[in-house]
């Protein structure tokens, strides 16, 4: 984990490092409240924007994939039919939408908090899930809350902070050094 910590860093550096400000501007890193970077900052900004676009559709009256159910199992019946396996079904990707669905918040809270330990970011998507699961229980009759869906958002967060830490270890592997270095003299 420390080597992920690092290589955030590092990433951070490099984007601060080739960047000249102009004559006159305050940097953006010692603008903000806790010194956060840029890259920080996107991201925060990005989490945000994805939170509330989340929200829209956990709390959206009623189901929100009601608009194409019919035609959705209908495309499952075809392709069960040129031999999909029957496990491959509606249930199933509900479940997997659920997964792709909470994978950037992993992501990008694992940006924006780079700090954080990245239990507590699974922590986080699994409470905001949590909270979602209850608010359609109490407020929002036509929707059906489920405990697959909290097992599924959290995997999802799970998922995005994993393809991350596979993404930061091949830029580490691919020797991004090497760039931070020649962005620094030049």
């Amino acid at each position: 984990m420390d080597e992920l910590y690092k290589l955030t860093r590092k990433m951070r550096n490099f984007k601060l490092k080739i960047s000249v400000p102009q004559a006159g501007a305050r940097s953006f890193v010692s603008m903000g409240k806790w010194g956060q970077s840029n890259a920080e900052s996107a991201a925060r900004v990005l989490l945000a924007v994805y939170l509330v676009g989340l929200a829209v559709v956990a709390f959206w009256p009623t189901p929100v994939d009601r608009p194409v159910a019919g035609r959705l199992q209908t495309v499952l019946f075809a392709l069960h039919q040129a031999s999909l396996p029957q496990l491959i079904n509606y249930n199933f990707v509900e479940f997997a939408s659920n997964i792709l669905m909470f994978a950037p918040i992993g992501a990008l809270a694992t940006l924006a908090f780079p700090a954080f330990h990245r239990g507590r970011i699974v922590l986080a998507a699994f409470l905001v899930s949590c909270g979602m699961e209850l608010g359609q229980l109490l407020f929002l009759h036509d929707r059906v809350p489920s405990a697959m869906d909290i097992v599924a958002n959290t995997s999802g967060a799970m998922l995005g902070i994993w393809v991350l830490g596979v993404l930061e270890d091949w830029l580490r592997r691919a020797d991004f050094d090497k760039l931070n270095q020649w962005g620094s003299r030049g």
